[in-house]
């Protein structure tokens, strides 16, 4: 599940990046140096979360990291949209990207980490490729937020994808224990290897 959850973030939540030069220069009525500042800032977010996430383990609340980062991911992707065609106020565009660097990386980086230490030894490798092939959905995605976008102009079409990304994380929370269990999955792992006892790691759920 955690694989098919980032392929919805890089086709659905990450297509703002393709609409960004229509949304700074038709929405917001800047530039491209201010484009590169919303960019920046969202990179600001996104290193200081990653600082966080390494300074510690979070593995007894990792279920939830990725739940409330997938669901704070998607509404400020959608916040970003519907602030630039509502209110249209650069320094607020600022501070929600800097917020959608922050929600990005938390997703990203417990869904990473979580299939790591969940995928067995020999399927490691094959699952995490398989992995990596979701960042090359982002183009599609921004192809078909570009496609909506001569429908229903690009901040709403930002938002709407924002919105699909928080409705997928949202469903399996519901539906799938295993999903809102992943620290308890985690922590037992942990702690078979430190009692040295062998063991077999859970498969990822599906």
């Amino acid at each position: 599940m955690a694989r098919f959850n980032r392929f919805f973030n890089s086709f659905f939540g990450m297509a703002y990046i393709t609409l960004m030069p229509v949304l700074t220069v038709a929405i917001l009525h800047v530039g491209a140096k201010e484009q590169g500042l919303l960019m920046g800032v969202g990179g600001v977010g996104a290193l200081l979360t990653t600082l966080w996430l390494s300074a510690g383990s979070h593995v007894g609340s990792r279920g939830w990291l990725i739940i409330g980062g997938g669901v704070l991911s998607g509404l400020a992707v959608a916040t970003f949209g519907l602030t630039a065609a509502f209110v249209g106020s650069f320094a607020l565009a600022l501070a929600v990207m800097f917020v959608v660097g922050i929600c990005n990386t938390t997703y990203a980086i417990s869904v990473q980490s979580s299939l790591q230490m969940l995928v067995p030894d020999t399927m490691r490798g094959r699952v995490m490729g398989f992995y990596g092939m979701t960042y090359n959905f982002m183009p599609l995605g921004g192809m078909l937020a570009s496609a909506l976008a001569s429908l229903i102009t690009a901040p709403f079409a930002i938002a709407a994808g924002g919105l699909a990304v928080t409705a997928f994380a949202i469903g399996p929370a519901l539906m799938n224990r295993e999903v809102r269990n992943l620290g308890g999955l985690l922590s037992q792992g942990d702690s078979s290897a430190a009692s040295g006892t062998s063991r077999q790691r859970p498969s990822p759920s599906r």
